[in-house]
């Protein structure tokens, strides 16, 4: 059985709905993975991961609260670890969601607008299922709907 893109898609729509929630409340829900919240180890590769996670909604239009932090690697180069999720159809992209944790993990924290980028990558990557190690500038805030983005993002091959 092959699942299709909108099954793929559909619950990173309806996440941030119920992501704002939490975040609004601080509440923060039990991890449900053997590793916590994220599908890979903890590792340089992943630790940004964690960071970006911390984000709050405050203030009274709900806006981002990054922690200090996170909000000293606004226009810094980093690495970054995680899955592709495209946006288009097609096996090679430029612009695609990259995702702390796969769509498809049913046991890994709920994707939310903290635990993605969108990659604006300098030439097109292949569509791969296996995690993938990026490097590029991050932006915090790009009202792209998310609350970051990874420009200039190339694939570091270790």
């Amino acid at each position: 059985m092959r699942t299709t893109r909108r099954q793929l898609l559909l619950p990173l729509a309806l996440a941030p709905v119920a992501g704002w929630a939490v975040w609004a409340t601080g509440a923060v829900d039990a991890p449900s993975h053997g590793v916590g919240p994220f599908h890979l180890p903890l590792d340089e590769s992943t630790a940004l991961w964690r960071d970006l996670a911390q984000v709050r909604l405050g203030g009274p239009a709900g806006d981002p609260q990054f922690s200090a932090r996170v909000a000293a690697l606004n226009g810094q180069p980093v690495a970054v670890r995680g899955f592709m999720v495209p946006l288009a159809d097609g096996t090679a992209h430029n612009r695609f969601i990259l995702s702390a944790n796969p769509v498809s993990c049913p046991a890994c924290q709920s994707p939310s607008p903290a635990s993605m980028l969108h990659v604006h990558a300098q030439g097109p990557l292949g569509e791969t299922q296996e995690p993938i190690l990026l490097t590029g500038t991050l932006r915090l805030r790009p009202h792209e709907g998310l609350f970051y983005r990874l420009e200039r993002a190339e694939a570091r091959w270790a």
